[in-house]
């Protein structure tokens, strides 16, 4: 697990108010719906990420990515900002 994994999983936390943990966000047998992350927690993640990566999530494109910790740390190399 790398600090960008660790970072996800700590901004996930706080955007789902504490429903989805940090070791929570880490187990990657299923996706954060699953686990009890809700759509304003999706929004507010989309926008922590864009905060804090200057990246452009474009809510009209397949956003399936943002079900898991490593489909974000690979949207975020893609973007080349980790």
């Amino acid at each position: 697990m790398s600090d960008v994994d660790t970072e996800i999983a700590e901004l996930i936390a706080e955007t789902s108010g504490g429903a989805v943990g940090k070791d929570l966000a880490l187990d990657e047998q299923s996706n954060l719906l699953e686990k009890g992350f809700s759509s304003l927690s999706f929004l507010q993640l989309i926008d922590a990420l864009e905060t804090r990566y200057g990246v452009y999530i474009d809510l009209e494109e397949d956003t399936t990515f943002l079900g898991r910790v490593s489909g974000i740390v690979r949207f975020l190399k893609d973007q080349n900002v980790v």
